[in-house]
């Protein structure tokens, strides 16, 4: 008998999402907002890395300064709404996978009123290494984005790494590991909520400047100093 290959994108993000939850497991429990935030963060920089204006891991922006891309948007659905997003977008490939798993158009944001909330929403001081949620503060992510995408980097390259460089299945892998997040867990938040937490952590870390290592090595530097 001939058995079927796996899709080696669905491959490495079964990997990496059993990765990922042991990582945001606190005392035994997972706290489902810190799952699909991080998860969510994942793919943002993974769409920094596939739309190509600059490296996430060297570049020269200050680690959580807002940059705007119209390539990102491309990435993101197209500057199209939920239900016309390409599938091969971010957004379109998230609505295949999530309504295959029970979800329906009624638990998914609007997608401009998404990319408001987060140009009316930027530049406050409290909000460095977050992004601007609209859903209710209870459910706001404890992590940073921001420090949970730089301190996941060599997880993340480890379980991907038999995709190699391509940039587009990496994207298309991590993208399979926020919808297995937001399946996994229908039932634990309201769907509207977990959708929203997703789709805006997305855009927001996916126009945010990453960490960097060079940056890190200046914080840590002049923290030492001032020790």
């Amino acid at each position: 008998m001939f058995w079927k290959r796996k899709d080696p994108v669905e491959t490495c993000a079964d990997v990496l999402y059993a990765a990922l939850k042991s990582a945001v497991t606190q005392g035994g429990r997972i706290r489902v907002e810190e799952l699909i935030s991080a998860a969510a963060a994942i793919v943002g920089e993974a769409a920094i890395v596939k739309a190509g204006d600059f490296d996430p891991r060297r570049h020269d922006h200050p680690p959580g300064a807002r940059v705007f891309s119209t390539k990102v948007n491309q990435l993101i659905c197209d500057d199209k709404s939920f239900q016309e997003a390409p599938v091969e977008s971010i957004v379109g490939d998230l609505r295949e996978r999530l309504i295959a798993c029970g979800f329906s158009q009624s638990d998914f944001p609007i997608m401009e009123d998404v990319f408001k909330h987060f140009a009316a929403n930027i530049g406050k001081k409290e909000d460095w290494g977050k992004v601007p949620l609209s859903i209710p503060q209870q459910h706001h992510p404890f992590a940073q984005p921001l420090r949970i995408v730089y301190e996941t980097r060599p997880m993340v390259d480890g379980s991907l790494a038999p995709l190699g460089a391509d940039v587009g299945t990496r994207l298309r892998a991590a993208t399979a590991v926020l919808a297995r997040a937001l399946c996994e867990t229908r039932d634990a938040l309201t769907r509207i909520i977990a959708t929203t937490l997703a789709i805006e952590t997305v855009n927001g870390m996916a126009k945010t400047a990453p960490m960097t290592a060079a940056a890190m090595a200046k914080i840590l530097e002049a923290a030492k100093t001032k020790s």
